[in-house]
């Protein structure tokens, strides 16, 4: 059960109508980390903003995009994240057994070696906050300086989606399944 209510229009105040608005017009809804993170709307603002250039403005293509995120809702357990980037990963080109061995906790066999390099930088930096530098270089190979900026967006972005998610016990929505797994690889 959700530890924070989303808010009705009627509970808003005018600054949490108006990002509500804004994430509408962004977003399509309110859902993921935004109905809690409304209860501090400027806060949800600017998660709308980072989230918004991680997800829709990066230069990262959203095959890789979509499973760096699935790499880092799987790490921190977050079921929400995972149910939503992992249909976007495989509909972005992410063959399922990949996702398959992420979900189990292990390392893919991977066939193409730009989701290798991801997979190899984020689980690196998510399991001991660092990167080797043979590691880095793959991964610099495969995006670039600036994809590598936009990745760190991506997997910092994500990772208070997912703090917020597991923090506040957000459901995974109705009719999708809860993935088998909790935090952790």
């Amino acid at each position: 059960m959700a530890r924070f209510e989303p808010l009705s229009p009627d509970q808003m105040t005018a600054e949490q109508k108006s990002v509500c608005d804004d994430l509408i017009k962004s977003r399509g809804s309110v859902r993921g980390p935004f109905p809690v993170m409304l209860h501090n709307p400027g806060l949800a603002s600017a998660a709308e903003k980072l989230g918004g250039y991680a997800r829709f403005d990066s230069q990262i293509e959203p095959r890789l995009l979509e499973f760096a995120v699935s790499v880092v809702s799987r790490f921190w357990g977050a079921h929400v994240e995972w149910v939503s980037h992992t249909r976007l990963a495989r509909e972005a080109g992410i063959d399922p057994a990949i996702l398959k061995a992420v979900e189990e906790g292990r390392r893919p066999d991977f066939v193409n070696d730009d989701e290798a390099a991801l997979y190899d930088f984020v689980t690196s930096l998510l399991e001991t906050s660092k990167v080797d530098d043979s590691t880095y270089a793959k991964c610099l190979e495969t995006l670039g300086e600036r994809g590598m900026i936009d990745l760190m967006a991506a997997i910092t972005h994500y990772t208070v989606v997912s703090f917020t998610l597991n923090a506040f016990h957000v459901p995974v929505p109705d009719g999708m399944e809860t993935p088998p797994f909790g935090p952790g690889r």
